[in-house]
């Protein structure tokens, strides 16, 4: 399933898409500035199964005539409009309930699900007590488990589960017919609890604002793991919002995206963990900044600045950020807003397949002499210059494989692919150096 949510002058978002493929089964994160837009998202992706969200959670104010909502299901659209004589937002045509029950929400305090759940397990604490008198309930494995491997504790070994009226709740058992209730636990326990439902449910999208409320920092790096393997066992994808740095920095390519305002526009986009570590928490303790595309590139540059630029007077970091196009948006970025260091104090180096691009063109940019390190490798693995060699010809679009196939064989460490290509490309690559030296030495020097 294919789905899409359109959001249009509505609080002070103006413009914002935003498109999953429920086919994926993964967790998608985005990050982004308070005021930015994330919770009003939220709301409208939960205003698709329940019409009244905003009508319960937000002023009539946010809305105006030109305000409104369009879902697209695959080919189908359903579109929300103002309608003025209620202040909020209408459709006229009928959402299948198979639609909108594979959609789940929960919205932070105090308007989530797990807050109004309160009010539920008071009214039949009764039923409870009389379960737990009689030694009427179940023992949960799963969620037991789950919540072991989140804290790391055998607490939650005594978590009983009980039915009423068929509703299941929680408690933790004690001695002389005692019990903690579900909602007297933690915060964070009862976030986890209320999570695990949603997961057991199945629904094809789960979205959970503010996920790491609650939850301290070692409890957030393994519910990540928990959450990816939960989106592949049971075929969901799990969409979230976070401000912790914890939490962002164990996500993978693909699962973390930033929104921000951008003129008329909210852009969410995907981004690497370093990009939102420059834009949303800054750096400290360096003197100047390499901004540059991929791992391979970054380990590259570290092995030229060590062979020809030797004990650099500046202390540096040099940052990935995944694409050429992340890069320099990067740049631009700190040039506007300076949250890395002055203009001069950055620059961006990509691989020289950029060099007759516009964006590998622009000032404070430099292409290395190669177009890539991979194929570089690959040029000189096909034409004798490797040794060992990988056995049978590759072809150039799959030039990736001769750096990776010599890496997994133990045939050659990555310093010394390095190197060879240093040597093989001497003059070149010291040429290029040459900016380096501009960039990480007092001109004095």
């Amino acid at each position: 399933m294919q789905i899409t949510f359109e959001v249009r002058r509505v609080q002070h978002v103006e413009s914002l898409t935003l498109s999953l493929n429920l086919s994926e089964h993964k967790i998608s994160c985005i990050v982004g500035k308070n005021g930015v837009g994330k919770t009003t998202l939220i709301k409208a992706i939960k205003n698709f199964s329940l019409a009244d969200t905003f009508k319960k959670t937000s002023a009539d104010s946010i809305f105006h005539k030109n305000s409104n909502i369009t879902y697209k299901v695959n080919e189908e659209i359903y579109s929300f409009e103002y309608v003025e004589n209620i202040s909020s937002l209408n459709c006229k045509k009928n959402i299948p309930d198979e639609i909108k029950e594979n959609i789940d929400v929960e919205l932070p305090l105090p308007h989530g699900q797990r807050f109004n759940f309160f009010q539920t397990i008071s009214n039949v604490d009764d039923d409870i007590r009389r379960a737990v008198v009689l030694e009427q309930y179940s023992r949960p494995d799963d969620l037991i488990s789950f919540l072991s491997e989140i804290y790391d504790s055998d607490k939650f070994n005594n978590i009983r589960a009980i039915k009423v009226k068929n509703s299941e709740y929680y408690c933790i058992v004690l001695p002389e017919n005692k019990y903690i209730r579900e909602d007297y636990l933690s915060s964070g326990e009862y976030l986890l609890i209320s999570l695990y439902r949603k997961i057991k449910s199945r629904r094809k999208l789960i979205v959970i604002d503010e996920i790491d409320i609650s939850l301290d920092a070692a409890a957030q790096v393994r519910l990540i793991r928990w959450l990816r393997a939960c989106c592949t066992e049971f075929q969901i994808n799990i969409l979230f919002t976070s401000h912790s740095l914890a939490m962002i920095r164990m996500l993978d390519d693909g699962e973390l995206y930033y929104m921000q305002e951008n003129d008329a526009t909210t852009e969410i986009k995907e981004v690497s963990y370093n990009y939102i570590k420059s834009v949303m928490f800054g750096f400290n303790g360096y003197d100047k900044y390499i901004l540059t595309e991929d791992i391979t590139l970054r380990d590259f540059l570290q092995h030229i600045i060590a062979k020809y630029c030797p004990n650099t007077f500046y202390k540096y970091h040099i940052i990935h950020t995944g694409t050429a196009a992340s890069v320099a948006d990067l740049l631009q970025r700190n040039i506007n807003e300076e949250f890395l260091s002055i203009e001069r104090n950055v620059i961006a180096i990509m691989d020289g397949d950029m060099r007759n691009e516009e964006i590998g063109s622009r000032p404070n940019t430099y292409c290395i002499p190669l177009d890539s390190v991979e194929k570089a490798l690959h040029d000189l693995h096909e034409n004798g210059g490797v040794h060992p060699r990988i056995t049978g010809h590759i072809p150039r679009k799959e030039h990736k494989r001769v750096f990776k196939d010599l890496l997994i064989r133990n045939l050659m460490s990555k310093s010394e692919i390095f190197e060879l290509l240093c040597n093989t490309y001497n003059e070149d690559i010291e040429a290029f150096a040459v900016n380096l030296r501009n960039f990480l030495y007092p001109m004095r020097l």
